[in-house]
């Protein structure tokens, strides 16, 4: 899981404050500092003899760089596990995170079911989309090393470099016998917080927020003007905006408190962090008054929304600006501190909690138990950050600690059936796409997925001679396996062989009965071959209930005003139904 950073400043040397993602709270009883140094100064006397001991005098040839890492690893893995040392690649992937940029050609890369390294998305504007790469093309040189059986971390390593080199990659796709080869020029990236952004139904605006790095705040407010311009344009009344922060793993802390400043009260505070010395309290409050002041806000949250995320999510709730729609988040309420140490690596340290304007802490794990259950020695001492104790919002209304931001709104994602867990599985989905792309190149901007497309899916399953097991198959496996050991008359047996065959026939028809669902999926996956992941993405809007549940709230005034009202019990409302599968 990726950490929360919070930049003290843009030339700070040594230190980013971060919003972890974990867990243990710091609350150490003080010690006299001449009895710290000295324990310090003993302890590191005792570890340079040992390493020193060992490095020289052990019995067979020691890595030493090797044997230190693991005697740093090991000292922190009685901490928490977000106080890490980081080595010179993490280091940079730290940077990346706090600045938003890097230097490549504009892809993600990911593995494949084969142990390959495909291309899974492609950024618009940059070498790999110029120079015409796709979406499922399978990576096979790098520079002329062979890259077919390394991992993702070692190929991504390769194809990044300083801006303006070149770089040439070797791809295998779908419909062409032999590699292509592209030369590329890597240019300097900017990721973007914001990938999506607009009016998605009339008077309705939509922000996608995947990461708060450091133009998240700036990429919001333009996203914020631009659909109320969009409104304006068209004549219509803006009823209500959301925020998606949906599998948000956080970013930098300035970043989360900006934002949430852009639609609470100037003066508010959105969140305080405490640390070890509990005179050291810090309230980050609003600096500057709210865009879109009076339109009704719904915050879409789910259990990978976490530190940042939580943050907005929490001040959005607690200050009563607007509903939480989705699940429960991941509950992340730490603070770290990155520090810069020799040779380009790095410390991260766990420093202090975070609370959210009503003072509650949302940390889910209490790892500083777990390590005495487990036997592990720590120094920190703490109370249960699960106490799951009640807490006031700005107009009464009850919250609880603990557990991460419970939703005004509890929606479950939607589950996925076993048949499209198979397919998603077996990457049926994907491969489809990229084998309709090649053979339909002009298809572009009108494509939809119709009967013709659903039939020729199912003729690619028979040709990959997909299957998979479903639940009740599973079950009744075990029954005959129970039968067979139990020596039931073979009557009985017989009767369960049948079952299995009608069984067998059922799941045939699954793929019809699951049609809609399916050409849903289809749609998305092949409209971002052709269009980019934004056109995917409004195609997934089909079956987003709760986008759909936001949606209906903010249109309804009277609802939006119930959730909001004192006396009302967050974490308690009135749950809508689970959306029945087809």
């Amino acid at each position: 899981m990726k950490t929360v950073l919070k930049k003290k400043s843009l030339v700070t040397r040594t230190a980013l404050v971060l919003i972890a993602i974990s867990t243990l709270s710091v609350s150490v009883g003080f010690v006299r500092p001449s009895d710290t140094f000295f324990d310090i100064a003993k302890n590191i006397e005792l570890l340079g003899k040992v390493y020193r001991e060992i490095a020289m005098n052990y019995v067979d040839d020691v890595s030493v760089s090797e044997f230190m890492r693991a005697g740093i690893d090991g000292m922190l893995s009685t901490l928490d596990p977000y106080t890490v040392f980081m080595d010179e690649e993490q280091s940079e992937d730290v940077d990346q995170l706090t600045t938003g940029k890097y230097a490549g050609i504009g892809v993600t890369i990911g593995s494949d079911r084969e142990g390959g390294v495909v291309i899974m998305s492609i950024t618009d504007g940059y070498s790999a989309q110029k120079a015409g790469m796709r979406i499922g093309d399978k990576l096979v040189k790098i520079n002329g090393t062979d890259v077919r059986r390394k991992e993702v971390s070692e190929v991504r390593a390769l194809i990044k470099g300083e801006p303006n080199t070149e770089v040439k990659i070797a791809v295998e796709r779908e419909g062409d016998k032999q590699p292509i080869e592209f030369t590329l020029i890597r240019r300097e990236i900017q990721i973007k917080n914001v990938p999506f952004s607009g009016l998605i139904e009339e008077g309705i605006g939509y922000i996608k927020l995947e990461r708060f790095s450091l133009n998240a705040v700036e990429e919001v407010a333009s996203a914020l003007r631009s659909i109320q311009d969009s409104a304006a344009m068209k004549n219509q009344t803006l009823q209500g905006v959301i925020l998606d922060v949906r599998g948000n793993p956080g970013g930098l802390l300035d970043a989360a408190v900006n934002i949430a400043g852009k639609f609470v009260e100037q003066g508010s505070t959105i969140v305080t962090t405490k640390g070890r010395d509990s005179l050291k309290v810090k309230n980050y409050v609003s600096t500057a008054p709210p865009l879109l002041k009076d339109v009704p806000l719904a915050v879409l949250i789910n259990g990978n929304s976490a530190s940042a995320s939580e943050i907005v999510a929490g001040a959005i709730q607690d200050l009563d600006r607007g509903i939480v729609v989705g699940t429960r988040s991941f509950g992340k309420g730490l603070v770290q501190t990155i520090t810069r140490m020799p040779y380009n690596t790095s410390l991260k340290i766990t420093t202090a909690k975070y609370y959210t304007p009503s003072g509650r802490l949302i940390q889910e794990i209490d790892y500083f138990q777990r390590n005495k259950r487990e036997g592990k020695r720590s120094v920190f001492t703490m109370e249960s950050d699960t106490a799951h104790r009640a807490f006031k919002t700005k107009n009464g209304r009850t919250v609880y600690d603990g557990g991460g931001i419970a939703p005004d709104i509890t929606m479950p994602d939607r589950e996925l059936s076993p048949l499209e867990a198979a397919l998603y599985r077996k990457s049926m989905f994907f491969k489809f796409a990229n084998q309709y792309q090649a053979k339909n190149p002009k298809a572009g901007n009108d494509f939809k997925a119709d009967d013709k497309v659903f039939n020729e899916f199912k003729a690619f399953l028979d040709k990959e001679k997909f299957d998979y097991e479903s639940e009740a198959e599973r079950k009744l496996q075990e029954l005959i396996a129970v039968a067979a050991k139990n020596s039931y008359q073979d009557a009985v047996q017989k009767e369960l062989a049948d079952l299995r065959a009608v069984m067998s026939a059922e799941k045939e028809k699954d793929l019809t009965r699951q049609k809609d669902d399916i050409l849903n999926i289809l749609e998305r996956e092949i409209l971002t071959r052709y269009k980019g992941d934004n056109a995917g993405l409004v195609a997934s809007f089909k079956l987003d209930e709760q986008l759909k549940e936001a949606i209906a709230v903010l249109r309804d005034k009277r609802r939006y005003g119930l959730f909001l009202a004192a006396g009302h019990s967050v974490g308690n409302p009135v749950t809508p139904k689970k959306p029945k599968r087809k």
